[in-house]
């Protein structure tokens, strides 16, 4: 027949318990400990077996570990050839249409090479009176030679 869990106040005196025994337990926690297993029949059977292992375990000789314990392999990143071929075949052709649709539809590079010299010869020279230069604000809306791109001077 399976055995329930203890109650609440006998898992915080086993847990206690175990933390003595590794010298972890402070002295307020190690009287309350004292005063449960006073009363817990079945806390103290359990602290005296654990006190009994741990004795054993500590005096029991250290076993060396062997020369070689571990053998350390190394992750391999990268795949075969073929495999790198087929990634780059595969980013090729799908970066491909976009490179052609950019040279064929995007490419206004020609129209506005001497926007450049225009805007700055026809800018006026200070500032207007309402403070708005009006090249700057015919660049921006698109009503300049520069059709609405800003272009370094």
């Amino acid at each position: 027949m399976h055995e329930f869990a203890p109650p609440t106040d006998c898992t915080d005196a086993r847990e206690a318990v175990s933390a003595r025994l590794d010298g972890e337990l402070a002295e307020l926690d190690g009287a309350r400990l004292d005063a449960h297993l006073r009363g817990c029949a079945a806390c103290r059977a359990f602290a005296d077996g654990l006190a009994l292992t741990a004795a054993a375990l500590r005096s029991a000789p250290l076993e060396t570990a062997p020369p070689r314990a571990f053998v350390v392999h190394r992750r391999r990143y990268g795949g075969s050839a073929a495999a790198v071929a087929a990634a780059a075949a595969l980013l090729v052709a799908a970066a491909a249409p976009s490179f052609l649709a950019g040279k064929l539809f995007g490419d206004h590079a020609g129209h506005h090479t001497a926007a450049p010299a225009r805007v700055a010869a026809k800018a006026p020279v200070g500032v207007p009176e309402n403070g708005i230069d009006p090249g700057i604000v015919a660049m921006l809306v698109g009503e300049g030679p520069a059709s609405g791109r800003i272009v370094p001077l």
